[in-house]
């Protein structure tokens, strides 16, 4: 998993075997084509915020100790939102 604009190179054998994707988007291409557009749901989005309205999925929470399960979790195609480790 990455965020922002890093790069690098997959191999697309180790995607295909372990039944993985890359997935990306550009908010910058939106940003200048339709600034409009883009500054709108940016203020609709903080407002949100502000609100609290946005409430991460949570798949599962593990314990510090129980680490390896959460790995496994993410590594999973069940994931279905985050995986928390909570004290």
């Amino acid at each position: 998993m990455a965020y922002s604009s890093g790069g690098g190179t997959v191999s697309a054998y180790d995607l295909l075997v372990g039944a993985k994707s890359v997935i990306g988007f550009g908010m910058a291409r939106i940003a200048h084509g339709k600034p409009e557009s883009y500054e709108r749901q940016r203020q609709e989005l903080w407002r949100l915020f502000a609100d609290g309205a946005p409430r991460p999925a949570v798949h599962d929470e593990f314990a510090p100790t129980d680490t390896a399960k959460a790995h496994e979790v993410i590594g999973s195609p069940r994931d279905l939102g985050r995986v928390a480790l909570r004290p």
